[in-house]
């Protein structure tokens, strides 16, 4: 669905989307790369990641759930909700895929696995569907940003807003 939207709006609209897509592609996939390629001389960029990506996916659901009383434009509220929601997913996953696989890097031999078979386990079930996922937030986002300059709002997003409507 097209609306008449002002350049101030789009900007507002598409701030979130570019927060999430800086959090996908700069810090799980830039900062991800380093910290593999560094593991042996350091953690902190294996332990930044968490830390930067948590604060940016919580920075998102809270502006959003301000954007439900403080935003007038129905424009930015249903980007602002769309945003949130995929925050949310993605941060789930996250901490659901995060926990797994440092659990069977960490705690494998405890459940008597050899290195191999942890760190296997540890790639194929914990971080295989978490970059599956992660590629199709950042296409979704993408896509977002996109209909934002375009002045669309995603029938998905205006979903959340009748549902926010609704309560």
């Amino acid at each position: 669905m097209e609306h008449q939207v002002t350049e101030a709006e789009v900007s507002r609209a598409k701030s979130l989307h570019s927060i999430l897509l800086f959090d996908f592609i700069v810090i799980h996939v830039f900062i991800f790369v380093l910290a593999l390629s560094l593991l042996k001389a350091s953690l902190i960029p294996l332990m930044l990641m968490p830390v930067l990506s948590i604060a940016l996916l919580s920075r998102v659901i809270l502006k959003a759930k301000s954007a439900i009383t403080q935003e007038s434009s129905v424009f930015v509220l249903c980007h602002n909700l769309l945003a949130a929601k995929r925050a949310k997913l993605f941060l789930l996953l996250f901490l659901v895929t995060g926990t797994l696989t440092t659990l069977l890097l960490v705690a494998g031999a405890q459940f008597g696995m050899s290195k191999i078979t942890s760190y296997a386990l540890a790639g194929g079930v914990g971080q295989l569907p978490f970059m599956v996922v992660l590629l199709v937030l950042v296409v979704l986002e993408f896509d977002a940003e996109h209909q934002c300059k375009t002045g669309k709002i995603p029938a998905s997003a205006l979903a959340l807003h009748a549902a926010l409507k609704k309560e």
